[in-house]
């Protein structure tokens, strides 16, 4: 130690020093979105055979402010969408409250929260819930703690918590909590190394199972504006009384581009997730991919794509792509383009497509393919 008491003193005084404090600022925010759609979704009709005509209206309340240390961003949301043809009307609720907070020069903390209450489970930010076709409450929370143990080393610690339930009669809430904890090595410049352990519960209907996974990992700068970032590792699950155990592959990709012009977003997996409202766990299998392309700074375009699959955890009936009553698939395709009026105005239109197909053993299971064709029109006052 001799000789070096001074490199340890200051460095333990830079993980314990705060950033210096700015002012707090809070601006409040407002966005009115009007909308005028067909949709031949025959369960928003009500049996109305062809679709209908639709008008949406999506009044957004937020907040956003912070100081040098703390950044803060929260809303509440409300779509209410009267169908012309059959003349019900319909009211959903969304919030959401965003925090990242610096503790010191080498630690800080990001924490999320999102709450849902749809009659259009299609419509939630996660594919594969909708198995019904009955209203869905759905709510995510994270919390992170990430700090900078040496110059190439981050440690984060996480935990993720996930409840669904289908709002009909006889149906139970499901829960997913999932801590975690990793570390990421910064080889070079561009690439880092990485390893995980995720561990999973799952409760549903009084019954609780659970998942040990390690993962390891590789992220990799491609360009400045682009990293890919894989997973891989397995997952041993163990089921509740009379369901089987086993082991399940964990194989996760993601590219991300965000630049001046143009985002690109692709994600694909086999993983274990729960919160479903129908059962513990299912394994899914996954793809997406989002494109922005902004062409002025008045227009941009957009678009995206996504598959799923479920199936019942912990890989039962994994081969099977047809004919199976406990597999539950689909997928989706959007897009649209934005011309920005002004600073506070802007027009949309967009069209999307959605295919899900629900599973026998699900309540009120079903066809839920529909086309939507959609314009916007979208004012923030401030």
């Amino acid at each position: 130690m001799k000789g070096n008491w001074k490199r340890w003193l200051l460095t333990g005084l830079m993980l314990a020093a705060p950033v210096a404090r700015a002012a707090t600022v809070w601006e409040p925010r407002l966005r009115l979105t009007a909308e005028e759609r067909y949709d031949d979704d025959l369960r928003l009709g009500d049996g109305v055979a062809g679709g209908q005509l639709m008008t949406k209206l999506s009044p957004r309340l937020g907040v956003e402010g912070g100081d040098g240390r703390l950044k803060l961003d929260g809303f509440y949301a409300a779509d209410l969408l009267m169908r012309h043809g059959s003349g019900k009307t319909t009211l959903d609720h969304r919030a959401g409250l965003e925090a990242h907070h610096i503790l010191t020069r080498r630690l800080k903390v990001d924490s999320a929260v999102r709450v849902f209450r749809v009659t259009d489970p299609t419509s939630l930010p996660r594919d594969g819930l909708a198995r019904s076709t009955s209203p869905t409450f759905f709510t995510q929370a994270t919390l992170a703690v990430t700090g900078r143990a040496t110059e190439r080393l981050d440690v984060r610690a996480g935990y993720k918590f996930e409840t669904v339930r289908i709002l009909e009669a006889g149906q139970r809430a499901g829960y997913a909590h999932t801590p975690s904890v990793e570390a990421w090595y910064r080889q070079t410049r561009r690439l880092s190394l990485g390893l995980e352990y995720r561990y999973q519960g799952f409760l549903y209907v009084g019954d609780w199972a659970q998942a040990h996974g390690v993962a390891a990992g590789i992220r990799y700068r491609l360009t400045r504006p682009t990293t890919l970032t894989v997973r891989t590792g397995p997952v041993h699950y163990s089921g509740p009384n009379g369901v089987p155990s086993g082991w399940v592959p964990r194989v996760t990709v993601e590219l991300m581009r965000e630049g001046e012009m143009l985002d690109v977003g692709v994600a694909a997996g086999h993983d274990l997730v729960g919160a479903s409202g129908f059962a513990n766990a299912v394994w899914a299998d996954y793809a997406s991919l989002v494109v922005a392309r902004r062409f002025t700074h008045r227009f941009n375009a957009f678009g995206a794509a996504s598959f799923f699959r479920n199936g019942r955890a912990p890989d039962l009936e994994w081969g099977v792509f047809r004919g199976s009553p406990t597999v539950s698939q689909g997928y989706a395709l959007s897009g649209g383009v934005e011309y920005r009026i002004n600073r506070q105005v802007s027009a949309q239109g967009a069209v999307d497509r959605i295919a899900q197909v629900g599973v026998a053993e699900a309540a009120g299971a079903g066809d839920l393919t529909r086309n939507v064709f959609a314009v916007r029109l979208v004012v923030s006052p401030w």
